[in-house]
């Protein structure tokens, strides 16, 4: 084969090989606003997200509805799915990992313990917890469903795992679960067993106050919980559930039950 050949041969393959997808544009200033609010607010504690990284939040939060919806530049048209794929993986590892680090547990239980991060479990967190995750999906013509959230969920874990690393993401998730992996020991669930002594005590109403201190990158809470109107515990720690916990874990000693 001549040298003229081999080099047409070449300028045809260039021209039909497919060209790798251009890296995702900037998002547009209000929802780069609102990306940036959520990953500033507790648990997450991200306030220095750069602007290269901030298109891998935007889209672990954009569900395959908007995506496909012909709003979005075409270079900017991913959805959460992969995210989600790897989120869902990171969560269940960090999860076991705790479990297997920090509980004698048997392999039957550490799985059943795992349950904590089915979809259905993920949304109630989202929610009950006030994460904010639920108001900033962007979607079309859907409803934000369990599925959904949870989806959205796991792909902002996945994100943070891709920006932050495993440390990052483990302090969040860990942060985020806590009151579900507490619960899996039931001596150093404080709280539940706080809550159950002044029932079965008839000690009256138990109420949490909080403070929060510290740069929203490391923060530090304050706890103190009341029993029918006294101050019986406080605690102090990087999350809001682990200053309660603390708190009820004091309460629970000056009440002779630790």
């Amino acid at each position: 084969m001549s040298l003229a050949t081999i080099r047409k041969k070449l300028r045809i393959g260039c021209f039909f090989r497919k060209k790798p997808p251009a890296s995702p544009g900037p998002i547009c200033r209000d929802r780069e606003g609102e990306v940036r609010a959520l990953l500033a607010r507790p648990p997450f504690g991200i306030t220095d997200v750069s602007d290269a990284a901030l298109p891998l939040y935007d889209r672990a939060l954009t569900h395959r509805s908007y995506a496909n919806g012909g709003e979005y530049p075409a270079t900017a048209a991913d959805d959460n799915e992969r995210l989600e794929f790897l989120g869902n993986y990171v969560l269940d590892f960090v999860i076991a990992d705790h479990l297997y680090s920090e509980y004698d547990l048997p392999p039957g239980e550490m799985n059943r313990r795992l349950q904590v991060t089915r979809n259905t479990k993920l949304a109630d967190i989202v929610r009950r917890q006030g994460l904010g995750i639920d108001g900033v999906i962007r979607r079309r013509g859907q409803a934000p469903t369990d599925s959904i959230i949870a989806d959205a969920f796991e792909a902002l874990i996945g994100a943070i795992y891709i920006d932050r690393g495993i440390a990052r993401a483990r302090a969040v998730v860990l942060a985020i679960f806590e009151d579900e992996i507490a619960g899996c020991d039931t001596r150093r669930n404080y709280r539940g067993r706080l809550q159950e002594y002044a029932a079965r005590e008839d000690l009256g109403e138990i109420e949490y106050a909080y403070r929060r201190t510290g740069p929203g990158s490391s923060p530090v809470w304050d706890a103190r919980v009341t029993v029918g109107g006294a101050l019986l515990g406080r605690g102090e720690a990087p999350t809001k559930q682990g200053a309660a916990m603390l708190a009820a874990k004091e309460a629970l000693a000056r009440l002779g039950e630790e």
